[in-house]
């Protein structure tokens, strides 16, 4: 027996990677990678995975202030329907593919397919010019006065046209980019690892390794960090908080978000149709409670359907517990026994604790209906699965979020409030639809003028607060933890984070 399990455990060690003498980093987060593609995702934490390996023409800082990257400077004329973009030289992709004008060309044209979900950064684009080997013109179908925001979305990333042209849309299993890292390997569901670019062109990249492993259970996630089995968790479980804080092993880093917490309600339905019974939801939503029990207190009230920290934000009067007025709102609109729906949400802790008190509230005024809990990538897989003329029995009541990733107010209404942006080309999963909006957030792109656009931004949010097109939750405060050996990670406004100047002390 003795020789048996001496046996096993020297067939572990074979099989456990060997990290002697070499600097790797574990990053533990609630959400698994769904996509390595940027033209083919939607979800923010495989977009950060994406940062690591593809770079854009431009891109964000950490204040999400755009800063020129594969390009070194652009100009746009007055009318904003052309941006004109110079690209540095001497960059190669990581397999070798040179960068330049043509592999641009390559990109910006396979999303303007519109087969993929960020083909709608490309939407405005009539045609791409080449002007000469490191010069790209874009010209628009008409003014657009976001573009450069579309430009640094990370959906906007460059791959390497080899790597199109070999895998075609397989490419999501095979990124090939400029950045810090080059990809290694993906166990679906379990990790992604990538490796350090020793050819980086903006310089030394100085961790060998960093492995993003999805650990959903909050607890779990601190227990890695605690006994140094991770070196970065995200997010950090608020409710745990104090026993984070009184470990001398680990740093607390916390900043103001731009990501918005709401209930996708399925407004393709009734009585979800009924802007009362939306009303009613709003009022019967203990707002306060779930950013306290669910959301460890990380978090603050949604006022209005744009952040406070995104620009064009225009603050509106924040939806109040009131039961009594709820029944009386779906009493108004022949409800009054309630209804039935399915709760759809991810499966990570905080989701789905919130989606759970989201349940009991909401049964106080009739709303009924089981939990259906998912890994992120099959809960995201789900929505964009439905269609606008779905005949599923049940309405649905997601637990969404949306970080608006370009910064601008364009992208936090468009892609989820516009008639236009029905799954799958965009994620107005609950497909509301109203003509009133759909003009506010045109008006919006119609100039380049900071003045216009904050007007007709302000217009939209006056308008549609009172139509209720979700359930108003809250903002996110991001809460990550880090390993006091560890730097040069942080998390983004956008829910998103930054790996490229990690560093991990002897």
């Amino acid at each position: 027996m003795k020789r048996m399990v001496l046996t096993l455990l020297a067939l572990v060690l074979l099989a456990a990677p060997s990290y002697a003498g070499t600097k790797d980093i574990i990053y533990a987060s609630e959400s698994t990678a769904k996509s390595l593609d940027p033209h083919d995702t939607s979800d923010t934490y495989s977009g950060s995975i994406q940062r690591a390996i593809m770079q854009g023409l431009m891109g964000f800082d950490k204040d999400l202030h755009i800063i020129p990257l594969l390009a070194e400077s652009y100009t746009f004329n007055p009318e904003a329907t052309q941006f004109t973009f110079k690209l540095r030289k001497g960059i190669k992709f990581h397999d070798g593919t040179p960068f330049n004008a043509e592999a641009v060309r390559i990109n910006i044209e396979r999303m303007m397919t519109g087969k993929y979900k960020r083909s709608s950064l490309m939407k405005p684009v009539k045609e791409l010019v080449v002007l000469d080997a490191y010069t790209v013109q874009f010209n628009l179908k008409e003014p657009f006065g976001a573009f450069v925001n579309a430009i640094a979305h990370p959906g906007s990333l460059i791959q390497s046209p080899k790597a199109i042209e070999t895998y075609g849309d397989e490419v999501s299993k095979h990124p090939v980019g400029t950045g810090p890292f080059i990809f290694d390997e993906w166990v679906s569901g379990d990790h992604v690892t990538i490796k350090k670019n020793p050819d980086y062109w903006r310089g030394e990249v100085k961790v060998d390794s960093i492995t993003f492993r999805p650990i959903p259970e909050s607890g779990s996630r601190l227990a890695m960090l605690r006994a140094g089995q991770a070196q970065y968790i995200y997010p950090m479980p608020a409710e745990l908080l104090k026993i984070a804080e009184r470990d001398k092993k680990i740093d607390i880093l916390k900043q103001p978000s731009i990501i918005a917490r709401y209930l996708v309600l399925n407004t393709q339905f009734k009585p979800l149709a009924n802007v009362k019974v939306r009303q009613a939801i709003n009022y019967a939503l203990d707002k306060q409670a779930i950013m306290k029990i669910a959301w460890g207190g990380a978090a603050t009230q949604l006022d209005s359907i744009l952040p406070p920290n995104l620009q064009f934000y225009k603050k509106q009067s924040a939806w109040p517990y009131d039961l009594a007025k709820a029944k009386a709102l779906m009493k108004e609109a022949g409800y009054e026994n309630g209804f039935e729906v399915v709760f759809i949400t991810p499966n990570a802790s905080n989701r789905l604790r919130a989606t759970e008190m989201t349940q009991q509230q909401l049964k106080k005024i009739g709303i009924t209906g089981k939990i259906q809990s998912m890994d992120i990538a099959s809960f995201y897989n789900k929505l964009e699965g439905h269609k606008v003329d779905d005949t599923t029995p049940l309405p649905f009541i997601a637990f969404g979020g949306w970080s608006a990733s370009t910064g601008d107010a364009d992208w936090g209404t468009r892609p989820l409030l516009s008639t236009d942006a029905f799954p799958p080309s965009m994620s107005n999963f609950g497909f509301f639809s109203d003509e009133k909006v759909d003009g506010f957030i045109k008006a919006g792109l119609a100039s380049a003028d900071p003045k216009v656009r904050e007007k007709a931004y302000a217009d939209l949010q006056d308008y549609i607060w009172d139509q209720a097109p979700w359930g108003y939750l809250m903002v996110d405060s991001l809460v990550a933890a880090k390993s006091k050996k560890l730097t040069g990670i942080y998390p983004l406004p956008d829910g998103a984070f930054s790996v490229e100047a990690a560093e991990l002390a002897d």
